[in-house]
C-alpha cells in the first residue's frame, strides 16, 4: 500500500482526483468494498445504469432493423457509402459502451488495483462483448456492409449486455450455466451408471 502506484487506475487517477471520485460515485465497484474510495451514489448509479439499458435496447432494434437485406436494399437503392443513417447509430451506440467502461476503468482501475474492472467475470464479458462491437464497427466503416459475416454475426452478443448489467439476471445466468451444470452433470453421470448394467442384462 505505501507504493506509488497502488491503487491508481490508469497510474494515472489518485483516489483524491476529482474524476475519480466522480465515477466512483456512479458505479458499484468491479470486485470486492471500496474501502478507500467513495461510495457509489444510488441517484448517479441509476442514471448510469438507465443510459447503458437505453443503449443495449436501441442497439438491438438497429441490429433487428438493419438485417442483411434491409442494407442490401438501402445499398442499391441509394447506392454504397459509408455515411448510413445505422453505421452512424452504431458508432454513437458504440461510443456510449466505450465510456462506461472508461467510468468503471477510472473509478477502480483495469487490472491490478485492488477493485479493478477485469477482476470481475461479468466485466471481462462486458469487455469482450465490447472489443466484439468495435470490431463489428470498425469494419462496417472500412469496409461497406463489413468484412464478413463472422464480424457480422458478433451483432448477437448485444443482447448479452442486458445480462451482465443487472444483478438477478447474473445470479440466474451463474445458477443456471455454473451451479446448474455441475448438477446436470451429476445427474448424467449417475443415469449412465444405471444405463449400463441394465443394458448388459438386456
Amino acid at each position: 500500500m505505501a507504493h506509488p502506484s497502488f491503487d491508481k487506475s490508469l497510474w494515472v487517477f489518485k483516489q483524491s482526483n476529482p474524476i475519480r471520485r466522480f465515477c466512483q460515485a456512479c458505479v458499484d465497484p468491479a470486485h470486492g468494498d471500496r474501502i478507500f474510495g467513495r461510495p457509489a451514489r444510488p441517484y448517479l448509479k441509476l442514471a448510469m445504469k438507465a443510459i447503458v439499458f437505453w443503449a443495449i435496447v436501441a442497439s438491438v432494434v438497429v441490429a433487428a432493423i438493419a438485417t442483411p437485406e434491409y442494407r442490401k436494399s438501402y445499398y442499391e437503392t441509394k447506392g454504397f457509402n459509408r455515411g448510413t443513417w445505422f453505421d452512424l447509430v452504431e458508432v454513437g451506440l458504440g461510443t456510449t459502451f466505450i465510456m462506461e467502461a472508461l467510468v468503471k476503468i477510472i473509478a477502480d482501475g483495469f487490472v491490478f488495483a485492488p477493485n479493478a474492472y477485469l477482476l470481475s467475470l461479468w466485466n471481462v464479458l462486458d469487455f469482450l462483448m465490447l472489443i466484439a462491437l468495435l470490431v463489428n464497427t470498425t469494419t462496417s466503416l472500412i469496409y461497406i456492409g463489413g468484412l464478413s459475416r463472422v464480424t457480422r454475426a458478433l451483432k448477437g452478443f448485444r443482447a448479452l449486455r442486458l445480462v451482465t448489467l443487472f444483478s438477478r439476471l447474473r445470479d440466474t445466468l451463474h445458477a443456471v450455466l455454473f451451479a446448474g451444470a455441475l448438477k446436470i452433470l451429476d445427474a448424467s453421470i449417475l443415469m449412465v451408471l444405471y444405463l449400463i448394467p441394465f443394458a448388459v442384462w438386456g
